[in-house]
Protein backbone atom coordinates (compact mmCIF):
# COMPACT_ATOMS: atom_id res chain seq x y z
CA UNK A 1 0.00 0.00 0.00
CA UNK A 2 1.54 3.52 -0.66
CA UNK A 3 1.84 5.63 2.41
CA UNK A 4 0.53 9.51 2.30
CA UNK A 5 3.06 11.77 3.41
CA UNK A 6 2.37 15.35 4.78
CA UNK A 7 5.56 16.29 3.56
CA UNK A 8 4.66 16.31 -0.49
CA UNK A 9 6.65 19.16 -1.54
CA UNK A 10 9.73 17.23 -0.55
CA UNK A 11 12.24 16.29 -2.71
CA UNK A 12 11.67 12.18 -3.93
CA UNK A 13 15.23 11.81 -4.87
CA UNK A 14 16.82 13.19 -1.54
CA UNK A 15 13.97 11.55 0.89
CA UNK A 16 15.40 8.34 -0.90
CA UNK A 17 19.22 9.11 -0.68
CA UNK A 18 18.04 9.99 3.37
CA UNK A 19 16.74 6.29 4.09
CA UNK A 20 19.17 4.67 1.64
CA UNK A 21 22.19 5.71 4.26
CA UNK A 22 19.57 4.85 6.94
CA UNK A 23 21.48 7.01 9.62
CA UNK A 24 21.50 10.47 8.92
CA UNK A 25 25.42 10.85 10.87
CA UNK A 26 26.36 8.60 7.72
CA UNK A 27 25.16 11.46 5.02
CA UNK A 28 26.88 14.19 3.75
CA UNK A 29 25.17 17.49 2.62
CA UNK A 30 27.41 20.22 0.32
CA UNK A 31 25.52 23.50 0.02
CA UNK A 32 27.39 26.05 -2.43
CA UNK A 33 26.28 29.69 -2.71
CA UNK A 34 27.41 29.78 -6.07
CA UNK A 35 29.62 33.10 -7.61
CA UNK A 36 31.20 34.22 -10.57
CA UNK A 37 34.53 33.88 -9.39
CA UNK A 38 34.84 32.07 -5.72
CA UNK A 39 31.81 29.60 -4.36
CA UNK A 40 31.14 29.44 -0.86
CA UNK A 41 30.83 25.71 0.18
CA UNK A 42 30.05 24.35 3.51
CA UNK A 43 30.19 20.37 4.02
CA UNK A 44 27.32 18.96 7.07
CA UNK A 45 25.96 15.77 7.52
CA UNK A 46 22.42 15.08 7.79
CA UNK A 47 21.90 16.44 11.68
CA UNK A 48 22.74 19.35 10.52
CA UNK A 49 26.20 19.19 12.56
CA UNK A 50 28.81 20.56 10.08
CA UNK A 51 31.80 18.63 9.30
CA UNK A 52 33.36 21.81 7.90
CA UNK A 53 33.37 25.44 8.37
CA UNK A 54 32.73 27.00 4.65
CA UNK A 55 35.66 28.03 2.68
CA UNK A 56 35.94 28.97 -0.59
CA UNK A 57 36.46 27.11 -3.80
CA UNK A 58 37.20 28.57 -7.10
CA UNK A 59 34.55 28.60 -9.92
CA UNK A 60 37.11 26.54 -12.46
CA UNK A 61 38.21 22.73 -13.67
CA UNK A 62 40.88 23.02 -11.03
CA UNK A 63 38.06 24.43 -8.27
CA UNK A 64 36.12 21.05 -8.83
CA UNK A 65 38.78 18.66 -8.99
CA UNK A 66 39.40 20.53 -5.49
CA UNK A 67 36.37 20.04 -3.84
CA UNK A 68 35.68 16.69 -5.18
CA UNK A 69 38.91 15.43 -3.40
CA UNK A 70 37.93 16.96 -0.05
CA UNK A 71 34.75 15.53 0.01
CA UNK A 72 36.33 12.13 -0.64
CA UNK A 73 38.91 12.92 2.11
CA UNK A 74 36.34 13.35 4.62
CA UNK A 75 33.98 10.59 3.53
CA UNK A 76 37.17 8.67 4.46
CA UNK A 77 37.82 10.10 7.77
CA UNK A 78 33.82 9.69 8.81
CA UNK A 79 33.37 6.35 6.82
CA UNK A 80 30.30 8.13 4.87
CA UNK A 81 29.84 6.04 1.67
CA UNK A 82 30.09 8.18 -1.32
CA UNK A 83 26.85 7.31 -2.74
CA UNK A 84 25.38 9.10 0.38
CA UNK A 85 26.57 12.82 -0.39
CA UNK A 86 25.05 15.28 -2.43
CA UNK A 87 25.36 18.29 -3.43
CA UNK A 88 23.32 22.09 -3.54
CA UNK A 89 22.54 25.17 -4.38
CA UNK A 90 20.01 28.31 -5.56
CA UNK A 91 19.11 27.72 -9.24
CA UNK A 92 22.03 27.65 -10.82
CA UNK A 93 22.65 31.17 -12.98
CA UNK A 94 25.19 30.89 -16.39
CA UNK A 95 28.11 31.12 -14.88
CA UNK A 96 28.03 28.84 -12.82
CA UNK A 97 26.23 26.03 -14.80
CA UNK A 98 29.07 24.58 -16.23
CA UNK A 99 30.37 24.22 -12.20
CA UNK A 100 27.23 22.38 -11.25
CA UNK A 101 27.13 20.26 -14.29
CA UNK A 102 30.76 19.13 -14.38
CA UNK A 103 30.02 17.59 -10.70
CA UNK A 104 26.44 16.49 -12.10
CA UNK A 105 28.31 14.75 -14.89
CA UNK A 106 30.74 12.61 -12.38
CA UNK A 107 27.99 10.80 -10.95
CA UNK A 108 27.07 13.23 -7.69
CA UNK A 109 23.74 14.40 -6.95
CA UNK A 110 22.77 18.47 -7.42
CA UNK A 111 19.65 19.75 -6.33
CA UNK A 112 18.50 23.06 -6.38
CA UNK A 113 16.83 25.04 -4.12
CA UNK A 114 14.47 28.12 -4.79
CA UNK A 115 16.20 31.42 -3.90
CA UNK A 116 13.05 32.93 -2.53
CA UNK A 117 12.62 29.85 0.04
CA UNK A 118 16.23 29.74 1.30
CA UNK A 119 15.91 33.76 1.75
CA UNK A 120 13.52 32.96 4.27
CA UNK A 121 15.52 30.11 6.15
CA UNK A 122 18.28 32.46 6.80
CA UNK A 123 19.12 33.09 10.44
CA UNK A 124 18.75 37.21 10.19
CA UNK A 125 16.47 38.43 7.73
CA UNK A 126 17.55 41.60 7.88
CA UNK A 127 20.74 40.92 6.98
CA UNK A 128 22.26 39.45 3.57
CA UNK A 129 25.82 37.45 3.88
CA UNK A 130 27.35 35.32 1.86
CA UNK A 131 27.53 33.05 4.95
CA UNK A 132 23.67 33.52 6.20
CA UNK A 133 23.06 32.56 2.45
CA UNK A 134 24.82 29.19 2.27
CA UNK A 135 22.92 28.24 5.63
CA UNK A 136 19.63 29.01 4.33
CA UNK A 137 20.30 26.71 1.36
CA UNK A 138 21.85 24.00 4.06
CA UNK A 139 18.91 24.06 6.12
CA UNK A 140 16.57 23.73 2.68
CA UNK A 141 18.60 21.28 1.29
CA UNK A 142 18.41 19.35 4.79
CA UNK A 143 14.75 19.78 5.09
CA UNK A 144 14.82 17.80 1.45
CA UNK A 145 12.80 20.99 -0.05
CA UNK A 146 14.89 20.49 -3.49
CA UNK A 147 14.22 19.94 -6.67
CA UNK A 148 16.15 17.30 -8.71
CA UNK A 149 14.77 18.27 -12.27
CA UNK A 150 14.38 15.69 -14.37
CA UNK A 151 14.90 18.55 -17.20
CA UNK A 152 18.32 19.31 -15.81
CA UNK A 153 20.19 16.63 -17.50
CA UNK A 154 20.39 14.50 -21.15
CA UNK A 155 18.13 14.65 -24.06
CA UNK A 156 15.55 16.91 -22.11
CA UNK A 157 17.55 19.52 -20.72
CA UNK A 158 19.22 19.74 -24.74
CA UNK A 159 15.41 19.86 -26.15
CA UNK A 160 14.84 22.76 -23.06
CA UNK A 161 17.73 24.47 -24.19
CA UNK A 162 16.34 25.00 -28.08
CA UNK A 163 13.09 25.14 -26.95
CA UNK A 164 14.01 28.56 -24.74
CA UNK A 165 16.14 29.81 -27.30
CA UNK A 166 13.70 29.66 -29.86
CA UNK A 167 11.17 31.35 -27.66
CA UNK A 168 13.51 34.06 -27.41
CA UNK A 169 14.29 34.23 -31.44
CA UNK A 170 10.37 34.49 -31.82
CA UNK A 171 10.24 37.46 -29.44
CA UNK A 172 12.94 39.53 -31.08
CA UNK A 173 11.48 38.57 -34.51
CA UNK A 174 8.34 40.02 -33.34
CA UNK A 175 10.01 42.83 -32.36
CA UNK A 176 11.77 43.66 -35.93
CA UNK A 177 8.25 43.25 -37.47
CA UNK A 178 6.44 45.61 -35.73
CA UNK A 179 9.49 48.61 -36.45
CA UNK A 180 9.37 47.20 -40.25
CA UNK A 181 5.45 47.72 -39.98
CA UNK A 182 6.47 51.49 -38.93
CA UNK A 183 8.79 52.18 -41.45
CA UNK A 184 6.41 50.56 -44.04
CA UNK A 185 3.76 53.06 -43.04
CA UNK A 186 5.54 56.01 -44.25
CA UNK A 187 7.04 54.41 -47.45
CA UNK A 188 4.48 52.83 -48.48
CA UNK A 189 1.59 52.68 -46.36
CA UNK A 190 -0.96 49.51 -46.88
CA UNK A 191 1.59 47.70 -48.29
CA UNK A 192 1.86 44.93 -45.68
CA UNK A 193 -2.45 44.71 -45.76
CA UNK A 194 -2.97 42.02 -48.19
CA UNK A 195 -6.33 42.93 -49.03
CA UNK A 196 -4.74 46.15 -50.39
CA UNK A 197 -1.52 45.59 -52.03
CA UNK A 198 -2.34 41.87 -52.94
CA UNK A 199 1.29 40.61 -51.51
CA UNK A 200 1.26 38.44 -48.72
CA UNK A 201 3.15 40.17 -45.73
CA UNK A 202 6.61 39.39 -44.53
CA UNK A 203 6.29 36.23 -47.38
CA UNK A 204 9.71 36.28 -49.72
CA UNK A 205 8.23 38.42 -52.86
CA UNK A 206 7.04 40.78 -49.75
CA UNK A 207 10.93 40.89 -48.07
CA UNK A 208 12.11 40.99 -51.52
CA UNK A 209 10.19 44.02 -52.30
CA UNK A 210 11.24 46.09 -49.31
CA UNK A 211 14.57 45.06 -49.15
CA UNK A 212 16.08 47.56 -51.59
CA UNK A 213 14.42 50.76 -53.37
CA UNK A 214 11.22 50.42 -51.42
CA UNK A 215 8.56 52.93 -51.78
CA UNK A 216 5.59 53.78 -52.98
CA UNK A 217 6.34 56.02 -56.73
CA UNK A 218 9.73 53.85 -56.86
CA UNK A 219 7.39 50.13 -57.22
CA UNK A 220 5.16 52.20 -60.04
CA UNK A 221 7.66 53.03 -61.49
CA UNK A 222 9.02 49.73 -62.20
CA UNK A 223 9.01 47.70 -65.49
CA UNK A 224 5.71 44.91 -64.73
CA UNK A 225 7.04 42.38 -66.80
CA UNK A 226 10.45 41.92 -64.90
CA UNK A 227 7.95 42.74 -61.28
CA UNK A 228 5.76 40.00 -62.39
CA UNK A 229 8.97 37.27 -63.27
CA UNK A 230 10.46 38.40 -59.29
CA UNK A 231 7.27 37.68 -57.99
CA UNK A 232 6.95 34.00 -59.64
CA UNK A 233 10.44 33.51 -59.12
CA UNK A 234 9.41 34.01 -55.31
CA UNK A 235 6.43 32.22 -55.23
CA UNK A 236 3.51 34.05 -55.57
CA UNK A 237 1.01 32.44 -57.24
CA UNK A 238 -1.06 34.78 -59.54
CA UNK A 239 1.79 37.56 -60.42
CA UNK A 240 0.15 39.28 -63.04
CA UNK A 241 -2.89 40.09 -61.05
CA UNK A 242 -0.37 40.53 -58.47
CA UNK A 243 1.71 42.94 -59.75
CA UNK A 244 -1.17 45.00 -61.40
CA UNK A 245 -2.91 45.52 -57.93
CA UNK A 246 -0.04 46.67 -56.59
CA UNK A 247 1.20 49.05 -58.82
CA UNK A 248 -2.17 50.85 -58.97
CA UNK A 249 -2.38 50.57 -55.55
CA UNK A 250 0.66 52.44 -54.82
CA UNK A 251 -0.87 55.04 -57.03
CA UNK A 252 -3.42 55.98 -54.60
CA UNK A 253 -1.20 56.10 -51.06
CA UNK A 254 0.45 59.16 -49.40
CA UNK A 255 3.86 59.04 -49.61
CA UNK A 256 6.49 61.01 -47.41
CA UNK A 257 8.51 63.70 -48.58
CA UNK A 258 11.74 62.61 -50.96
CA UNK A 259 14.32 64.19 -48.61
CA UNK A 260 13.27 61.54 -46.15
CA UNK A 261 13.20 58.32 -48.30
CA UNK A 262 16.65 57.33 -48.84
CA UNK A 263 17.16 57.30 -44.63
CA UNK A 264 14.30 55.13 -44.27
CA UNK A 265 15.22 53.06 -46.83
CA UNK A 266 18.79 52.01 -45.59
CA UNK A 267 16.22 51.58 -42.20
CA UNK A 268 14.00 49.18 -43.64
CA UNK A 269 16.88 47.31 -45.24
CA UNK A 270 18.74 46.29 -42.16
CA UNK A 271 15.40 45.58 -40.33
CA UNK A 272 14.60 42.97 -43.30
CA UNK A 273 18.06 41.45 -43.22
CA UNK A 274 17.35 41.59 -39.23
CA UNK A 275 14.48 39.71 -39.93
CA UNK A 276 15.19 37.53 -42.41
CA UNK A 277 18.69 36.13 -40.13
CA UNK A 278 15.75 35.47 -37.32
CA UNK A 279 13.37 33.58 -39.16
CA UNK A 280 15.82 31.64 -40.53
CA UNK A 281 17.64 30.98 -37.01
CA UNK A 282 14.04 29.94 -35.81
CA UNK A 283 13.58 27.59 -38.39
CA UNK A 284 16.45 25.73 -37.91
CA UNK A 285 15.93 25.23 -34.08
CA UNK A 286 12.65 24.27 -34.64
CA UNK A 287 13.92 21.46 -36.98
CA UNK A 288 16.62 20.46 -34.33
CA UNK A 289 13.87 20.21 -31.94
CA UNK A 290 11.67 17.78 -33.66
CA UNK A 291 14.86 15.45 -34.07
CA UNK A 292 15.26 15.66 -30.46
CA UNK A 293 11.76 15.38 -29.55
CA UNK A 294 11.72 12.23 -31.78
CA UNK A 295 14.35 10.53 -29.18
CA UNK A 296 11.47 11.40 -26.11
CA UNK A 297 8.65 10.26 -24.94
CA UNK A 298 7.22 13.29 -25.57
CA UNK A 299 6.85 12.30 -29.24
CA UNK A 300 3.50 10.85 -28.59
CA UNK A 301 1.94 14.19 -27.91
CA UNK A 302 1.76 15.18 -31.31
CA UNK A 303 -0.94 12.31 -31.96
CA UNK A 304 -3.27 14.89 -30.63
CA UNK A 305 -5.00 17.20 -33.43
CA UNK A 306 -3.99 21.01 -32.81
CA UNK A 307 -0.84 20.18 -31.55
CA UNK A 308 2.48 20.21 -33.33
CA UNK A 309 5.89 20.28 -33.13
CA UNK A 310 6.65 23.24 -31.31
CA UNK A 311 3.87 23.01 -28.36
CA UNK A 312 4.49 19.18 -28.13
CA UNK A 313 9.02 20.27 -27.44
CA UNK A 314 7.72 22.88 -25.34
CA UNK A 315 5.70 20.97 -23.01
CA UNK A 316 8.42 17.78 -23.27
CA UNK A 317 11.78 20.43 -22.21
CA UNK A 318 10.04 21.44 -19.30
CA UNK A 319 8.25 18.74 -17.82
CA UNK A 320 11.51 16.71 -18.81
CA UNK A 321 11.50 12.80 -18.16
CA UNK A 322 7.88 11.45 -17.59
CA UNK A 323 9.30 8.36 -14.97
CA UNK A 324 10.75 11.00 -12.84
CA UNK A 325 8.26 13.54 -12.80
CA UNK A 326 5.75 14.06 -9.90
CA UNK A 327 2.19 13.89 -9.96
CA UNK A 328 -0.06 15.14 -12.56
CA UNK A 329 -1.60 17.72 -9.42
CA UNK A 330 2.01 18.75 -8.33
CA UNK A 331 3.12 19.32 -12.05
CA UNK A 332 -0.49 21.37 -13.04
CA UNK A 333 0.58 23.29 -10.02
CA UNK A 334 4.27 23.90 -10.71
CA UNK A 335 2.59 24.93 -14.11
CA UNK A 336 0.56 27.74 -12.39
CA UNK A 337 -2.53 26.60 -13.80
CA UNK A 338 -4.01 25.71 -10.06
CA UNK A 339 -6.18 28.47 -8.41
CA UNK A 340 -5.21 29.09 -4.85
CA UNK A 341 -8.38 27.91 -2.66
CA UNK A 342 -9.14 29.00 0.71
CA UNK A 343 -11.70 27.48 2.92
CA UNK A 344 -12.15 27.83 7.05
CA UNK A 345 -14.67 26.94 9.37
CA UNK A 346 -15.14 23.29 8.65
CA UNK A 347 -16.88 21.42 6.26
CA UNK A 348 -19.48 23.58 6.17
CA UNK A 349 -17.23 26.10 5.51
CA UNK A 350 -17.56 27.99 1.75
CA UNK A 351 -14.53 27.79 0.19
CA UNK A 352 -12.92 31.00 -2.25
CA UNK A 353 -11.54 30.28 -5.31
CA UNK A 354 -8.60 32.53 -6.29
CA UNK A 355 -6.21 33.75 -8.72
CA UNK A 356 -3.57 31.12 -9.71
CA UNK A 357 -0.09 31.49 -8.08
CA UNK A 358 2.45 33.60 -9.78
CA UNK A 359 4.85 31.40 -8.71
CA UNK A 360 5.48 28.71 -11.39
CA UNK A 361 7.15 28.01 -14.90
CA UNK A 362 5.92 30.58 -16.39
CA UNK A 363 7.42 28.78 -19.86
CA UNK A 364 5.89 25.47 -19.62
CA UNK A 365 2.11 27.48 -18.24
CA UNK A 366 2.76 29.53 -21.33
CA UNK A 367 2.82 26.37 -23.10
CA UNK A 368 0.02 24.06 -21.64
CA UNK A 369 -2.01 27.11 -22.13
CA UNK A 370 -1.38 27.50 -25.77
CA UNK A 371 -1.81 24.06 -26.26
CA UNK A 372 -5.62 24.25 -24.76
CA UNK A 373 -6.25 26.66 -26.54
CA UNK A 374 -5.13 24.95 -29.90
CA UNK A 375 -6.98 22.05 -28.66
CA UNK A 376 -10.44 24.01 -27.81
CA UNK A 377 -10.74 24.99 -31.91
CA UNK A 378 -8.54 22.33 -33.87
CA UNK A 379 -8.01 19.25 -31.34
CA UNK A 380 -10.04 16.09 -30.99
CA UNK A 381 -14.28 16.42 -31.00
CA UNK A 382 -14.30 15.37 -27.51
CA UNK A 383 -12.04 18.22 -26.02
CA UNK A 384 -13.71 20.35 -28.51
CA UNK A 385 -16.71 19.80 -26.60
CA UNK A 386 -15.53 19.90 -23.22
CA UNK A 387 -13.73 23.63 -23.79
CA UNK A 388 -17.32 25.12 -24.94
CA UNK A 389 -18.63 23.45 -22.39
CA UNK A 390 -16.40 25.11 -19.70
CA UNK A 391 -16.83 28.63 -21.96
CA UNK A 392 -20.27 28.30 -21.77
CA UNK A 393 -20.95 27.78 -18.23
CA UNK A 394 -18.34 30.67 -17.52
CA UNK A 395 -15.29 28.72 -16.36
CA UNK A 396 -11.76 29.85 -17.31
CA UNK A 397 -11.46 26.78 -20.46
CA UNK A 398 -7.89 27.26 -20.96
CA UNK A 399 -6.64 26.31 -17.73
CA UNK A 400 -9.44 23.90 -17.39
CA UNK A 401 -8.63 22.18 -20.71
CA UNK A 402 -4.91 23.03 -19.67
CA UNK A 403 -5.19 20.56 -17.19
CA UNK A 404 -6.78 18.04 -18.53
CA UNK A 405 -3.88 18.28 -21.25
CA UNK A 406 -1.05 17.49 -18.42
CA UNK A 407 -3.01 14.28 -16.91
CA UNK A 408 -3.82 13.25 -20.85
CA UNK A 409 0.01 13.88 -21.84
CA UNK A 410 1.61 12.31 -18.42
CA UNK A 411 -0.43 9.23 -19.58
CA UNK A 412 0.95 8.81 -22.99
CA UNK A 413 4.56 9.51 -22.17
CA UNK A 414 4.12 7.31 -19.37
CA UNK A 415 1.90 4.56 -21.06
CA UNK A 416 3.88 4.86 -24.72
CA UNK A 417 0.42 5.42 -26.10
CA UNK A 418 -0.89 8.08 -28.72
CA UNK A 419 -4.29 10.31 -27.98
CA UNK A 420 -7.15 7.78 -28.17
CA UNK A 421 -10.68 9.07 -28.41
CA UNK A 422 -12.85 7.71 -25.25
CA UNK A 423 -14.78 5.18 -27.31
CA UNK A 424 -11.33 3.62 -28.80
CA UNK A 425 -10.27 3.48 -24.87
CA UNK A 426 -12.66 -0.19 -23.98
CA UNK A 427 -11.04 -3.20 -23.57
CA UNK A 428 -14.21 -4.66 -25.48
CA UNK A 429 -13.84 -2.57 -28.88
CA UNK A 430 -13.01 -4.63 -31.53
CA UNK A 431 -9.70 -4.54 -33.34
CA UNK A 432 -10.96 -3.83 -36.82
CA UNK A 433 -12.09 -0.46 -35.45
CA UNK A 434 -9.22 0.51 -33.53
CA UNK A 435 -6.99 -0.13 -36.55
CA UNK A 436 -9.61 1.58 -38.52
CA UNK A 437 -8.77 4.53 -36.13
CA UNK A 438 -5.21 4.39 -36.57
CA UNK A 439 -5.24 4.07 -40.29
CA UNK A 440 -7.26 7.82 -40.00
CA UNK A 441 -5.43 9.38 -37.91
CA UNK A 442 -1.98 8.23 -39.22
CA UNK A 443 -1.51 10.80 -41.90
CA UNK A 444 -1.80 13.97 -39.42
CA UNK A 445 0.69 12.22 -37.69
CA UNK A 446 2.73 11.77 -40.58
CA UNK A 447 2.83 15.12 -42.16
CA UNK A 448 3.66 17.23 -38.66
CA UNK A 449 6.95 15.33 -38.45
CA UNK A 450 6.93 15.85 -42.03
CA UNK A 451 6.87 18.90 -42.22
CA UNK A 452 10.05 18.99 -39.70
CA UNK A 453 12.08 17.40 -41.94
CA UNK A 454 12.30 14.25 -38.74
CA UNK A 455 10.31 12.11 -40.28
CA UNK A 456 12.57 9.22 -40.67
CA UNK A 457 14.25 9.97 -37.58
CA UNK A 458 10.97 9.98 -35.66
CA UNK A 459 9.78 7.08 -36.87
CA UNK A 460 12.95 4.68 -36.64
CA UNK A 461 12.62 1.24 -34.64
CA UNK A 462 14.80 2.90 -32.01
CA UNK A 463 12.24 5.43 -31.72
CA UNK A 464 9.44 5.68 -29.15
CA UNK A 465 6.96 6.17 -31.97
CA UNK A 466 9.03 4.05 -34.26
CA UNK A 467 8.78 1.21 -31.97
CA UNK A 468 5.04 2.24 -31.40
CA UNK A 469 4.11 1.78 -35.41
CA UNK A 470 5.97 -1.39 -35.60
CA UNK A 471 3.94 -2.95 -32.75
CA UNK A 472 0.37 -1.64 -34.36
CA UNK A 473 1.39 -2.89 -37.70
CA UNK A 474 2.20 -6.25 -36.49
CA UNK A 475 -0.74 -6.55 -34.04
CA UNK A 476 -3.20 -4.87 -36.01
CA UNK A 477 -1.94 -6.36 -39.45
CA UNK A 478 -2.10 -3.09 -41.07
CA UNK A 479 0.21 -0.42 -42.91
CA UNK A 480 1.39 2.84 -41.91
CA UNK A 481 3.07 4.12 -44.84
CA UNK A 482 5.58 6.93 -44.36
Amino acid sequence: MKKTSIYSDRSQELLALFENAGNASKLMCVPIDYAKKDHLVMFCNGNGEVLRKPFSVKNSPDGVKYLLDQVNRSCRNRHIQSDHVFFGGEDVNSYAENFANTIRAKGWLVANVNAHDAKKQRENLQASTDRLDLMGIATMLLNRRANCCPAQTGVYRNLRTLVRHRKKLVKMKTEVRNRIHTIVDRLFPGFLNERKSGVLPFSNSSLYLMQERFSAPQIRRRQRGALIRNLEKRGTKKAEAVAAKLQEYASQVLTTPDEYTTTLQISLTSHVNHYRCLFEGAQQLANEMAQLLAKTQGAFITSIKGIGIVLAAGVTGEIGDPLAQRSTDQLASYAGIVPKVKQTGGKQGPSKTGHVSKRSNHILKDFVVQSAFHIGRYGPKDLQDDFSRREADGQHADFGIARRFVRITMCMMRTSQVYLPPEMRSTQIKPDRRADYYLAMWPYVRDKWSKANALKVAFAKDQPLGQWRYIVQEIYGIKLKI
